[in-house]
């Protein structure tokens, strides 16, 4: 993401790329979207089909540390990896903070309330208790969540989410119900309604205090391979939205793959695409547009 501050962490997007270390000689790729599995024996974990080796990666959410132990199936993350073996990775959640209330249908966090079909109760998480959802925006702009866990060992809170009701004067905006006062002062330039930013801070007495702002843009995306549901789609297929946030430029040289019966890939078509299919999608950076040279039909 791009950085708000001078203290901001840049994630490798994101998702959302690559290192800003330009002794840094390694060709990375970068792979966002769902770990599919994790062997602990093994120091590895699975992402996009590929299994990656972990044993010397950065694990991290923004500038809190992750140990490997705590990663798991179905955590949205942003890898950077190099000949099987990942780098640095980075969580991407959509909330990190202490629950308020939680049933077999809901769950709040932060001052705002999401759906999650019982996902909370799979992993015993508690009001009072520390957890971090992952998930992303439908087509009519709700979180769908994909995976819950606990999140004790992250200290702050994070949050995610389009601002809305950017007051310039006083640094403060909206993550859907969530009220955010920024203490990042650096480039606010970048805030705006519309945009995409992750938050971190602090949630209390209905306020969300950020110390850091993170304000996506079509960098964090550039030559990475993202995983997404199409959550929105124009009638020529030429334009499509990943995961409610992320706009893609579809062309006459964009390819497309699909699974035969016999789950090897096969080229295809732009019939493939669809509101809320799950593709995987190689993008690149195109004088400040995002285009796919690649799209994959994901069956899974």
């Amino acid at each position: 993401m791009k950085k708000v501050a001078v203290l901001l962490l840049g994630t490798a997007m994101l998702s959302g790329c690559g290192s800003d270390d330009s002794s840094d000689s390694r060709v990375s790729s970068s792979y966002i979207g769902a770990i599919e599995s994790v062997d602990q024996s093994n120091d590895s974990m699975t992402v996009g089909s590929k299994s990656l080796n972990v044993s010397h990666a950065e694990i991290k959410l923004n500038d809190m540390p992750v140990n490997f132990i705590e990663l798991d199936k179905g955590m949205q993350v942003e890898v950077e990896y190099d000949n099987g073996t990942a780098y640095e990775v980075e969580l991407e959640p959509v909330v990190v903070g202490k629950v308020s209330h939680v049933t077999s249908a809901d769950i709040t966090i932060n001052g705002q309330t999401f759906k999650h079909a019982d996902l909370a109760a799979k992993q015993n998480i508690l009001a009072d208790q520390r957890a971090m959802l992952f998930g992303y925006l439908n087509d009519s702009k709700e979180w769908v969540i994909t995976a819950i866990y606990n999140a004790d060992f992250l200290p702050n809170d994070v949050h995610e989410g389009v601002v809305s009701d950017f007051d310039r004067a006083n640094n403060t905006f909206k993550l859907t119900s969530t009220f955010v006062e920024s203490k990042d002062y650096d480039d606010v330039n970048e805030l705006s309604n519309g945009v995409w930013v992750e938050v971190e801070g602090t949630y209390s007495a209905n306020k969300f205090i950020a110390i850091d702002v993170d304000v996506e843009d079509v960098s964090d995306f550039s030559n990475a391979e993202v995983e997404g549901h199409i959550t929105a789609l124009n009638p020529e297929k030429t334009l499509m939205i990943l995961n409610g946030r992320t706009k893609v430029t579809i062309t006459e040289n964009t390819q497309f793959f699909k699974e035969d019966k016999n789950g090897e890939d096969v080229t295809s078509d732009n019939s493939i695409l669809a509101l809320n299919a799950k593709v995987e999608v190689d993008l690149i950076n195109k004088n400040g547009v995002l285009e796919a040279t690649e799209i994959e039909l994901d069956n899974d």
